[in-house]
């Protein structure tokens, strides 16, 4: 995944917070780990949806797969090499997707609960910070004794509010307003244009529909939405004196007002548009903010979060921020007050008792399609190591040792780096100037792998004797302070800021880095001892991709030092474009399923890095002798194999910006030549691509 998509997502709630954890984010509809509940019969159930792919059926979802067919790598290397899995495989109680990855975690998970359960290193400052934290969360006892109390005491605080100006006292103190949304997001984040200084960025907020055309143009996917969190409403109010038929009112009075801002919010689309780290580029002076913002008080607000010094304003939208100003008034007061407290329901569900923590889960599967619930105990630790990653993972590297893999992997990444100059010197459509600071940016990239060795200091922060409510509300204040001690300040590259222990790697443009943290590296995709093709076909696959990243449509915009400058000849920049539109093209000509087209645009950057990575790795195999290149291949295509519910597939195929797993592993190894050797791959064969319409970007 490409970080800084997170950075500049159009939901910003989740990237705009410090390394020791997340803070509460508004429109979440679970404590970001359960998805369960039963579902009713739908058509997904019958096995009617999902079907009538082009040019491969998609085999991610469960209803496409029969003990009864093979088929041949030459036909669908991703079926051939995952059948035996994709048929057994079954989804875990609370989950909407199963892969590899998941299983990764699953390992880690087990090691991770077992330094939370654990009595070694009693007197370590982070084990005790983490073991309080999960002890809380799993406290259900004091939790239903405390039951909804702390969500009925926010939203009577709101009622209670009569005019704007008590409205901005209540939004500007963060004490009373935890979990509460102030219309925007805000935090810091590294300078566009200097990219080793902090400015505070100013994003639009997220949505009750998820994505700004919903309120337009109703889908299924909205359809759904709706229905998750009309659920979940009613659920909470109903337990604090509203009607069922009230909590439905508030809900459509809250969409009825975000439409206005809806019309102005970034889109998914617009988050992927090649233009789109331009547009968001948007600085702003204080002067600047104060002209634009005449009724709406974002200064004042800022400042009592914290961010008030800040000298200069990163404004992503500046649409919407105009827009917000206009609807700041006292006629709307009441509608920002109804939106305020179904927002803050959602916010904090699953903070609550055992009774709304079940709600919670019930509506994330309705979402999700996902039955059942997950162990608590993952579920826990899922949200340590988000509220707290800092100290969770020096707690976890604090009980095991992974120095000689931390340099395995080091290699590894230099290795390949290496490599990747050799391909930017054989790609002929480039000049001899963009090739030479193409060349300069890949020498300048850093590497981060599994852990670093410098942490952000939580050692202020103190949880004994609080109620997980409690706990989540010090450590989300807790977190902004370190955030909001940015304000102005320059960037340190030796902290990583991010959870290690996710199952994720990325790029990162602001530091022109590519991290390969420890949550995604383990078996069994890769144990010591097997051979090198496994480990190329795996993890140095998506080192590749990572490093690629630096030259996709987004990354190939950023400079050797993170910053939003040009380095292109406009000739080679206008071929490049050339090349990244005949794969958008080629994507766009496919169908996941029946009236269900697979977006090139969207998927872009992703499918760039997926086919960059393949090139730099068949690069490397080169310099092996008696390379086993059908091993490679079916432990790429290995990696990528994957169980979805039909919603999550229905949802990765609109708004993710990687291919579904089945195209990751099927439409980026039909581009080289070394496939088709290796399988005997002709004309005919479903993985054919003849070599004129082969899409490589690089």
């Amino acid at each position: 995944m490409n970080m800084w998509k997170k950075i500049t997502a159009v939901v910003l709630a989740a990237s705009l917070v410090s390394a020791c954890g997340a803070q509460v984010s508004e429109g979440t509809v679970s404590d970001a780990a359960p998805e369960a509940a039963a579902q009713p019969e739908t058509e997904a159930a019958s096995g009617t949806r999902g079907q009538g792919g082009t040019p491969w059926t998609d085999y991610d979802l469960k209803e496409n797969i029969s003990a009864d067919l093979t088929l041949s790598p030459k036909d669908d290397l991703y079926y051939a090499v995952n059948k035996d899995w994709l048929a057994t495989a079954q989804l875990p109680e609370g989950r909407s997707s199963l892969d590899m990855f998941d299983q990764v975690k699953d390992n880690l998970d087990r090691r991770a609960i077992a330094v939370l359960e654990g009595t070694d290193n009693p007197d370590s400052r982070n084990v005790q910070l983490v073991r309080t934290l999960y002890s809380a969360f799993l406290d259900w006892q004091a939790r239903d004794e405390t039951g909804v109390t702390p969500l009925e005491e926010t939203i009577n605080r709101i009622n209670a509010i009569k005019t704007t100006e008590e409205l901005t006292a209540f939004i500007a103190d963060p004490d009373a307003s935890f979990g509460v949304p102030a219309l925007l997001d805000f935090g810091t984040t590294e300078s566009r244009n200097d990219a080793s200084r902090y400015v505070t960025a100013l994003g639009q907020t997220s949505l009750l529909l998820g994505e700004a055309t919903e309120y337009q143009n109703r889908t299924e996917l909205g359809d759904r939405m709706y229905e998750s969190r009309l659920y979940l409403v009613k659920a909470l109010l109903s337990r604090i004196g509203y009607t069922e038929a009230q909590a439905q009112d508030l809900l459509d009075q809250a969409i009825a007002f975000e439409a206005k801002l809806a019309d102005v919010c970034y889109t998914s689309m617009d988050q992927y548009s090649p233009d789109f780290d331009t547009r968001i580029n948007n600085v702003r002076t204080p002067e600047e903010i104060d002209a634009l913002m005449t009724s709406y008080p974002l200064r004042t607000i800022l400042a009592g979060h914290g961010y008030g010094d800040a000298k200069e304003y990163l404004a992503f939208n500046p649409g919407y921020l105009d827009r917000l100003n206009e609807l700041y008034t006292e006629d709307n007061l009441d509608a920002v007050k109804t939106t305020l407290i179904v927002k803050t329901a959602l916010n904090t569900a699953a903070l609550l008792d055992s009774a709304a923590y079940q709600a919670s889960i019930d509506a994330n599967n309705i979402l999700s399609g996902a039955s059942g619930r997950q162990d608590d105990r993952v579920a826990a630790f899922d949200m340590v190591r988000g509220e707290l990653s800092s100290p969770m993972g020096q707690a976890y590297l604090e009980a095991y040792d992974y120095s000689e893999l931390k340099q395995q992997i080091t290699d590894l990444c230099m290795e390949i780096k290496n490599t990747y100059r050799t391909v930017l010197e054989q790609e002929d459509w480039l000049s001899e100037e963009t090739r030479a600071k193409a060349v300069e940016k890949l020498d300048h990239l850093r590497i981060n792998a599994l852990y670093p060795d410098k942490w952000t200091d939580c050692a202020g922060l103190d949880l004994e004797g609080l109620s997980y409510y409690e706990c989540r509300k010090a450590v989300s204040q807790f977190n902004e302070n370190v955030d909001a001690a940015k304000t102005n300040g320059k960037v340190d590259p030796e902290l990583w800021n991010l959870d290690i222990l996710e199952p994720n790697a990325y790029y990162n443009p602001a530091d022109n880095s590519i991290n390969m943290i420890l949550g995604m590296i383990g078996d069994p995709l890769y144990e010591a001892g097997e051979p090198e093709e496994i480990l190329m076909g795996t993890y140095g696959s998506i080192i590749g991709h990572e490093i690629s990243h630096a030259f996709d449509t987004s990354g190939a915009q950023y400079d050797k030092d993170g910053n939003l400058s040009s380095w292109w000849t406009d000739e080679d920049y206008d071929a490049f474009q050339k090349r990244a539109q005949r794969m958008i093209d080629y994507y766009n000509a496919m169908t996941a399923w029946e009236g269900q087209p697979v977006s090139g645009d969207l998927i872009q950057t992703e499918a760039i890095a997926d086919m960059g990575g393949m090139k730099v790795l068949l690069e490397m195999a080169k310099s092996r002798e008696n390379f086993d290149y059908q091993a490679f291949f079916r432990a790429y295509a290995g990696s990528w194999a994957r169980i979805n519910t039909f919603e999550q597939e229905q949802y990765s195929l609109n708004y993710d910006s990687h291919p579904l797993a089945y195209l990751r592993a099927n439409a980026t190894v039909q581009q080289f030549e070394e496939f088709y050797t290796a399988f005997d791959v002709k004309e005919g064969d479903g993985m054919y691509l003849a070599p004129e319409a082969r899409i490589a970007v690089w």
